[in-house]
């Protein structure tokens, strides 16, 4: 199969603005090229250098691009028509000043490009005792950890995301002995298969995107735990039976409050609520609307303007 790529550009200043909007329409990940990451790259190497191009620095300097993509398909194709809309409405919205051009190409991107293209951004992670380990690396596990073999796919998520590693670390602090874990909009799987090797008894995930979900499966059986975990698509009350005792959801700040009005019907009496996707400017919005739905805050952890909640019931 081949796929499509999106290019989006547009200021840093607008990045949080577009990711929230490719995540609203369903993008299961993409990728951002942000000028600060040039400047950091630039400040550690430059030491080392005699000369860096002035016109190479003045192009990286006012641009962040996000890249998108999907498959050369019909679902692809409606994902790339609905971030069109929605780019549109960001055009007309009063801030747009803040967002740049958000000029739109859309390339073809055969399956080999995508996949050696990918692979060479991805290497082992670690969190805390767990190291995700992208299928295509070699690794040996040291002493005491445990290795999760990921193969992203179109769903993308390899633990390389500051909100995955955070979900990730909230889960290696819970007791998950004897536990069944829900994932809501599990992406890959990494956590669903995260919380079933760090000591679950089985997992559940749900993603809104069948493709995500066919990942998932695939990453489970990676691990050999197809038989302690399931996947379904749909949304959360379509798809999911049952209260858990560990509920967990890396989404956005905007899904999650939505999230919340249901919550109850799937979370057992004290039981945790692990929420992550969540920017540093909606920390607070989040935390009184968790507390609101008579949760109790148990830990808040941050990373790079990134926010994970662990609550109990």
């Amino acid at each position: 199969m081949n796929y499509k790529q999106m290019n989006i550009e547009t200021l840093s200043t607008g990045q949080e603005a577009v990711s929230n909007l490719l995540v609203a329409a369903g993008c299961g990940g993409f990728e951002v090229i942000d000028p600060q990451d040039f400047q950091e790259f630039l400040d550690t190497v430059t030491p080392h250098w005699d000369y860096v191009d002035e016109e190479l620095m003045k192009r990286q300097s006012d641009r962040t691009i996000l890249k998108v993509y999907a498959a050369d398909n019909e679902q692809g194709l409606a994902l790339f028509k609905d971030i069109e809309r929605r780019i549109e409405e960001l055009r007309n919205a009063p801030e747009a000043s803040l967002y740049g051009t958000l000029e739109i190409t859309v390339s073809d991107l055969p399956e080999e490009d995508w996949q050696s293209g990918w692979k060479q951004y991805y290497k082992p992670i670690h969190v805390e005792r767990l190291v995700v380990v992208p299928l295509w690396e070699d690794y040996t596990a040291q002493e005491g950890e445990t290795i999760m073999k990921i193969d992203p796919g179109m769903a993308f998520g390899t633990g390389a995301h500051e909100t995955t590693r955070l979900c990730l670390k909230a889960l290696t602090q819970e007791d998950l002995a004897g536990k069944d874990l829900l994932d809501v909009g599990c992406g890959s799987g990494i956590l669903s298969i995260g919380g079933v090797l760090l000591g679950a008894r089985s997992a559940f995930g749900c993603d809104i995107d069948q493709l995500a979900v066919e990942v998932a499966r695939r990453n489970a059986a990676l691990n050999n735990l197809s038989d302690r975990t399931a996947y379904g698509a749909g949304d959360l009350l379509e798809v999911v039976e049952g209260k858990y005792p560990i509920v967990v959801a890396n989404i956005v700040a905007d899904v999650i409050l939505m999230l919340l009005k249901d919550l109850h019907q799937v979370l057992l009496p004290g039981g945790t609520f692990i929420a992550s996707g969540i920017i540093d400017d909606r920390k607070d919005e989040l935390v009184e609307a968790i507390k609101a739905r008579g949760l109790t805050i148990v830990h808040i952890e941050e990373e790079r303007g990134w926010v994970a909640i662990t609550s109990r019931s």
